[in-house]
């Protein structure tokens, strides 16, 4: 990196953006949420007292800090704080319970866990914490009741109290490790994606280009604030550009609208699901009074595309992207191709390979794979599964285990997925850990999940489980099951039961002939019969 590069990345950690917005604009707006606004001398301040409180702790650069809230501002207030004092952050799926959330936190060695009293029952409810977390720090007014030896359990307002008005940070450089985020694989349990502090901060500047950002936009996210799209492709891009960030605390299809007009919205992101969804709503007079210019979605099919753009008159920009990679690809706002993922970033190389690492010629479908044109700004490396790193790195190129194809003049288009993860409301799911918990019912053999197309646009999760009675099985007590082991968004939508799964002659499941079979007259669908998975 060089000396000009840095500058404008503000040393190329994130908390240096902020602080150099909030020297350059102090009072210019950097969060707004349920109308409570903060300027952006006003959200560095709070950085600065939250990475102060967290030292006071006795927590110094390397420690693990996990975050499990909802959307509200003390959510940013800590990555951004912790960041600033040098830990590493843990960003936590707020659907996670029980074997999901201790591996979470085991996993990657949280030592103070932030949580609020609502989620904090899912740590209170673990058979036992893992030995690295020493610190639960709890937002409410109600205590969590949680008895563990070691523990230490303190409310915010006792962990601010700590804050010293004239902190001392450690140097925190682009090259030091930032975060551990979790994403779905079917080779094994989730995996820990080990992430700099650059590469946010590149795909801030780079997302900020691609949708034209100026100080004068304004953000709207009711995207759940672990998941990328709402952290970096919103929050982290807003704060490179100057703009402001509009926190929702949960996505509402009657109410996104009125939520974006009141807060004069100038752009907001969903997933594609969420535009089928907008779409199905009543056309209305006010479809267009608005002042949103631009809507990021992904995946955005070309027939949902055309026809959100013209009943609500946005723009929908796509793009593509992996956690361990970030978003190396975006649909430019001039000269698109609808369908297409877009060409890569700045900071991006792409090609399309054969099985054995070639490169294939425009119009051939093959591996997507990666490359950065710049060092730490992909992952470091996935945490404690060096085997899995090098699997991935094949060759020297990243292997996204996506299948798609580039055309003459550049643009990249998806096909399917190589992997056996499915992919559902935007949360990637780990077919593997799916299965283990039906196999945990009584009378299950085996189980595969496989993903059918749903009327959103993306997957719904289908099982197929092989049982020992097939005619004695209770669906809605299976389905029972999987809501009290699975996060929400894990919860399968359709079942069916065989006596014996087809199998390769070595004893694997094949699940091609279960895909080509979808959803057959004896599928179960715990929509069609009025079950639902609770909030």
């Amino acid at each position: 990196m060089n000396v000009h590069d840095l500058e404008d990345l503000g040393g190329g950690t994130l908390t240096g953006l902020l602080a150099r917005r909030a020297r350059q604009a102090p009072d210019n707006p950097a969060l707004l949420f349920e109308g409570r606004e903060y300027s952006y001398a006003e959200l560095n301040r709070e950085a600065d007292r939250l990475g102060s409180a967290l030292m006071a702790q006795g927590l110094g650069k390397g420690d693990v800090l996990g975050v499990f809230l909802g959307n509200r501002p003390e959510y940013l207030f800590t990555t951004l704080g912790s960041s600033r004092a040098g830990l590493v952050n843990v960003s936590i799926n707020n659907a996670y319970k029980g074997e999901f959330l201790h591996y979470a936190l085991e996993h990657s060695g949280v030592q103070i866990l932030i949580t609020d009293s609502r989620l904090a029952q899912a740590v209170a409810q673990l058979d036992e914490l893992p030995p690295t977390l020493r610190t639960l720090v709890y937002l409410g007014d109600e205590a969590p009741g949680i008895d563990a030896p070691g523990l230490r359990v303190l409310s915010w307002a006792e962990l601010l109290a700590g804050a010293s008005d004239a902190p001392q940070f450690p140097r925190v450089e682009y090259h030091d490790i930032g975060a551990i985020s979790f994403t779905s694989g079917t080779t094994g349990k989730s995996k820990g994606v080990v992430a700099p502090h650059l590469q946010g901060v590149i795909m801030a500047r780079e997302t900020a280009q691609a949708f034209g950002l100026t100080p004068r936009d304004r953000l709207y996210t009711c995207m759940p604030l672990f998941h990328g799209m709402a952290q970096v492709t919103t929050c982290a891009a807003a704060i490179y550009a100057g703009a402001c960030i509009i926190l929702s605390p949960r996505f509402s299809v009657s109410n996104l609208w009125n939520e974006v007009r009141e807060a004069r919205a100038t752009q907001f992101n969903a997933l594609g699901s969420m535009l089928h969804m907008l779409l199905s709503t009543s056309p209305s007079p006010r479809d267009r009074e608005h002042d949103v210019q631009l809507v990021f979605a992904a995946p955005a099919p070309a027939e949902v595309l055309y026809r959100f753009e013209a009943r609500f008159g946005v723009h929908v920009l796509e793009g593509y992207g992996q956690t361990e990679i970030k978003n190396v690809l975006y649909n430019p706002r001039q000269g698109r191709k609808v369908g297409s993922l877009g060409k890569p970033t700045a900071s991006s190389i792409l090609e399309i390979h054969d099985e054995q690492g070639n490169r294939l010629a425009p119009g051939q479908v093959g591996e997507i794979v990666y490359r950065p044109r710049l060092p730490h700004i992909m992952l470091s490396h996935y945490h404690r599964n060096p085997t899995a790193t090098l699997e991935k790195m094949a060759g020297l190129w990243w292997h996204t285990g996506d299948l798609g194809s580039m055309d003459e003049d550049g643009f990249f288009y998806f096909h399917d997925r190589k992997s056996d993860s499915l992919r559902r409301r935007g949360e990637n799911i780990s077919s593997m850990e799916l299965e283990r918990a039906l196999a945990a019912f009584p009378g299950v053999v085996d189980a595969a999940a496989i993903g059918v197309r749903s009327d959103l646009g993306e997957d719904e999760v289908m099982v197929v489980v092989e049982h020992h009675a097939p005619q004695a099985l209770d669906f809605s007590a299976l389905f029972q099951h999987c809501v009290r082991q699975l996060p929400r968004f894990m919860v399968p939508r359709y079942y069916r039961v065989v006596q014996v799964l087809p199998r390769t002659p070595t004893g694997k499941v094949l699940k091609v002939p279960l895909r080509e079979a979808g959803l057959t007259a004896d599928t179960w669908d715990h929509v069609a019969v009025g079950l639902t998975v609770p909030r």
